[in-house]
């Protein structure tokens, strides 16, 4: 049995579960929908007369009516809930348009908005705007003005665009234009105003963009900074830009007279006929090729064409032409061409084009069973030109020889600059090997002819190393190689002159490899040793002193001799180091001497040329003496005469530095340069060493004899002593005590020694 509701509670309320939340701004929480259209709780019914005050409107704005009758109550809660969703339908779906909507009632406020309107009018979102006025909602003057006029003409309708501040994709502030359509409508048997707001900002602005793209496209084929061209498929030029009409030194009228066909390379055309066919077909979209057009003048312009199909609407086709000059480019690419194959400062072959080239004469001669030969030339003391008068001076040198060995070659002949002082010439065609050498002195004799170089006259001279095809070599590698291995031989035969390959020398080169590749090795792995030479005072017999010699012995080899090695340490510039090992050797063993209660004697070490004229030397020398406890008055540093002349201004200098150390300095090899006596005078050095060619003959050379016999007494003149080298014999011990020599050194006192063999001679 029903129970009869009481007067005081309410025959039904919706769902505990609606939103209780004040700020709550779910715009999917039925409980804020409800309150967004017009009551501020859930729709409740209760008893007649007790119908809340902010209950009595649901559903759309109806009043809910008073049930007197309970048993009546759920098919009117049913329609209405129905009616309720409906409406919440209704809205979702509007909020879900992208233009806005806004329901006004004829009094002017606002019975229904959706969200998209909210946004598009930069209202709030998060208000309740139904019930509000319309007029003080909305900012634009013009659409409330409209909308005013809509109220009150049942007939209004009207169209317009508003500009209205909103935000834009990148957060700034910007003006939206919205198109609005203001209406009054009857619904429900009820007057309305009706206003639908859409954002036609976009639509304007690719109208605007579409117009302006329309005449700028107008302008950018006229003003283009390529040619551009429409051309009809039999040829006929029917539309040029003024580019394209410069490029070609015509006119409007005068091109639109000709066909593509006759302005193009005759070479360049049937590939154009080839390609147009296939592009008419639909075989290619497009195609892109550089060709050469006749401008007006004759001439033939390169130019960069892209070529497409296009079609007038529906209807005709054409083909659409981007032209570009260039020839420019083209000019640059010849010279980077030319670069790319040839030296820069001589105009010669590279050695990329030498070796293309030298391959083709090699493959000719094979076929015609001829000889092709080689020649590697190296100008001789080329650095000395570059020191002495500078680089200006060795480039003008390096093309005046390039001028000479092109004037000196024949027609089909190839001359090519390796780099530095380093040219090729292959000779093509050779019939005999006697024309080779025939050449070659012909080139040695032009290559020294004198030539004048700032006031200065020079004689260049070369070293020439041959090649031949087929004997020495069957590709352009193996003769290059070899006729680099001659060109070696003769210089290390005193330059100036030319020699053909033989096996031998390869040989010889690959020892030197080897050599040079253990060399670099040796130092890290200890396989230097150095001995002593004894220094005997003349006058008492005493020894007073020890040159340290270096010695190489690589582990399980014979001992290599200093001549075959220092050269090469000293031109890889390995000396340096080495050089440093042996004079921290050398005053180690001077102290441990000393130490040992032995006679203190002093340390001579030669200096070579690199050590010399490193800018620390000095300061390496203090180093190694503080480190050793050398004293620096036992330290003799042996130059030799054609180093310090080298430059002797900076010469003098490195001498002042290590004199001031307390070092004792020492002329080597006296007599086989060509020492200024002014320049002698200057350096401040203590010693000189008579070189040993010019004491092996002494007494019965005459020559020799007087040469030993000056320096002796030039030394002494300069207050300076003298050691002579390389004494074997009593009769040039008493030649050398006879002329007061100050002391000596040579085998007739000791050969070089271990250290061991000299701590014996010194304890006796």
């Amino acid at each position: 049995m029903q129970r009869k509701p009481n007067i005081s509670e309410p025959i039904m309320k919706e769902a505990d579960s609606s939103c209780k939340k004040d700020d709550c701004r779910d715009d999917d929480c039925n409980d804020c929908n409800d309150r967004a259209e017009g009551h501020a709780g859930p729709c409740v019914v209760q008893e007649p007369g007790r119908i809340a005050e902010n209950d009595r409107y649901c559903a759309g704005g109806n009043p809910l009516p008073l049930i007197s009758d309970p048993a009546w109550a759920p098919e009117w809660l049913e329609q209405a809930v129905n009616a309720r969703q409906r409406q919440r339908f209704t809205m979702r779906l509007i909020d879900c348009m992208p233009s806005g909507l806004i329901a006004i009632a004829l009094d002017g406020t606002i019975q229904t908005v959706s969200r998209s309107a909210k946004e598009l009018l930069g209202l709030s979102t998060k208000c309740q705007l139904e019930g509000e006025m319309v007029a003080t909602l909305i900012s634009d003057r013009d659409l409330v003005d409209s909308i005013e006029a809509a109220l009150v003409n049942p007939r209004y309708r009207n169209l317009m665009l508003i500009r209205v501040p909103c935000v834009g994709s990148d957060r700034r502030s910007i003006c939206c234009t919205l198109r609005c359509t203001v209406s009054h409508e009857i619904l429900d048997g009820q007057g309305q105003v009706l206003v639908i707001a859409e954002n036609v900002t976009a639509a304007l602005l690719a109208e605007a963009e579409l117009r302006e793209s329309e005449a700028r496209s107008r302008q950018a084929f006229e003003h283009a900074v390529v040619g551009l061209a429409h051309v009809a498929l039999d040829g006929r030029w029917l539309r040029v830009n003024r580019r394209f009409l410069g490029i070609l030194g015509h006119t409007e009228q005068s091109l639109l007279e000709l066909r593509f066909q006759d302005m193009t390379a005759p070479e360049d055309l049937p590939l154009d006929n080839q390609l147009r066919t296939r592009l008419i077909a639909g075989e290619i979209p497009s195609y892109t090729r550089e060709k050469r057009y006749r401008h007006k003048d004759g001439h033939f312009v390169w130019v960069h064409i892209t070529v497409a199909p296009r079609r007038i609407g529906d209807g005709e086709m054409y083909l659409a032409l981007i032209i570009e000059d260039i020839s420019q480019r083209k000019l640059a690419e010849e010279k980077l061409l030319h670069l790319a194959n040839h030296d820069p400062l001589t105009g010669l072959f590279n050695r990329a084009l030498l070796n293309d080239r030298l391959s083709q004469a090699v493959t000719y001669a094979t076929r015609a069973e001829r000889h092709v030969a080689v020649l590697f030339i190296d100008l001789d003391r080329f650095k000395n030109i570059n020191d002495s008068l500078g680089h200006d001076a060795g480039d003008r040198v390096i093309v005046e020889v390039a001028r000479r060995l092109n004037a000196n070659v024949r027609d089909g002949d190839t001359v090519a600059r390796l780099g530095g002082d380093e040219f090729v010439v292959v000779l093509a065609d050779i019939a005999h090997e006697s024309e080779i050498a025939a050449i070659a002195r012909k080139m040695l004799d032009a290559l020294f002819a004198p030539m004048d170089m700032d006031g200065q006259e020079l004689s260049p001279v070369g070293s020439i190393g041959v090649a031949v095809f087929p004997r020495d070599g069957d590709t352009a590698a193996t003769l290059l190689a070899n006729a680099d291995a001659a060109m070696y031989r003769v210089k290390e035969m005193g330059c100036g002159n030319f020699q053909f390959y033989q096996p031998c020398m390869n040989t010889r080169a690959l020892d030197r490899l080897k050599l040079e590749a253990g060399l670099r090795r040796a130092l890290e792995r200890n396989e230097f040793v150095l001995h002593y030479q004894p220094q005997i005072d003349i006058p008492s017999g005493a020894i007073v002193g020890a040159e340290a010699l270096l010695r190489w012995q690589p582990p399980g080899r014979a001992m290599v001799h200093p001549g075959d090695f220092i050269p090469i340490a000293e031109e890889t510039g390995l000396i340096v180091p080495i050089g440093e090992w042996v004079l921290r050797t050398a005053c180690a063993q001077q102290v441990a001497w000393k130490n040992a209660g032995l006679r203190n004697i002093s340390m001579a070490v030669n200096l070579s040329a690199r050590q010399f004229k490193q800018q620390d030397l000095h300061q390496m020398v203090a180093n190694v003496l503080t480190d050793t406890q050398c004293a620096a008055d036992q330290l003799d540093l042996e130059i030799t005469e054609s180093v310090v002349m080298d430059d002797p201004e900076a010469a003098a200098a490195t001498l002042q530095l290590l004199t001031d150390m307390g070092v004792h300095l020492s002329i080597d090899d006296f007599g086989t340069g060509y020492s200024s006596l002014s320049y002698l005078k200057r350096f401040p050095i203590h010693s000189l060493k008579i070189d040993r060619s010019f004491v092996c003959d002494i007494p019965a050379n005459s020559n020799d004899a007087a040469i030993a016999t000056a320096v002796i007494a030039l030394a002494h003149s300069m207050k300076l002593t003298v050691v002579a080298e390389g004494v074997e014999t009593a009769e040039q011990l008493e030649f050398l005590r006879e002329r007061q020599c100050d002391s000596m050194q040579g085998f007739l006192c000791g050969r070089p020694m271990p250290s061991e063999e000299v701590a014996l001679l010194l304890a006796k």
